[in-house]
């Protein structure tokens, strides 16, 4: 399967998914997520907010933000494919829905932190392999910022189980995981 194929069958499957497996299976890997060094160690930590059955993050940057970590989450640029970092204070005050349904900073909320300042990023995607390759939605906005980051900054992807395949398609300039946390089990990067 190509790319566009694997985004679509995992898109659909995604979508089928009962709203109590997404909290059955979200509360497993977030769970695991927080008890990695990695999420213990980390102070600045970027979160993606879920959207559309993926991965429920929020109760997360809750728990995060009441540890007294800083939970930085992305604004997307659409002229550009880029994502702003942004420092998020109050999920209540802070966020927004979008243009095209997710959650996102209010403009006159975006607080920008650079991306070397970030120690760990939980990232998003469609598609894992245990290669540690990612397909992520075909716009290459992660793949722009994890390229930014430096390179002690660990990225941990969450996802379900089904996400993660044998083998994807990948190109040089894929960001590999550090990590692949799916309610089943941990996905370790060996090199």
């Amino acid at each position: 399967m190509d790319k566009k194929e694997i985004r679509k069958v995992i898109s659909k499957r995604r979508k089928s998914m009962s709203e109590n497996e997404v909290k059955e299976k979200s509360e497993i890997i977030i769970d695991k997520l927080m008890n990695t060094e990695e999420f213990k160690k980390a102070k600045n930590l970027m979160v993606f907010l879920s959207f559309d059955n993926e991965v429920y993050t929020f109760d997360f940057i809750e728990k995060a933000i009441s540890m007294g970590k800083k939970v930085i989450v992305p604004y997307t640029v659409k002229e550009t494919y880029e994502i702003i970092p942004t420092l998020l204070k109050n999920i209540e005050e802070d966020l927004e829905v979008s243009t095209y349904g997710y959650m996102e900073p209010k403009k006159d909320k975006i607080q920008p932190i650079l991306e070397e300042n970030i120690d760990m990023t939980v990232v998003p995607g469609l598609a894992f392999d245990e290669k540690m390759n990612r397909i992520g939605f075909g716009k290459g906005y992660y793949d722009r910022y994890l390229a930014k980051t430096k390179k002690e900054s660990k990225n941990i992807a969450i996802a379900y189980d089904y996400q993660v395949l044998e083998e994807i398609p990948s190109e040089d300039f894929d960001v590999k995981m550090d990590y692949i946390i799916t309610e089943e089990k941990i996905y370790k990067n060996a090199e």
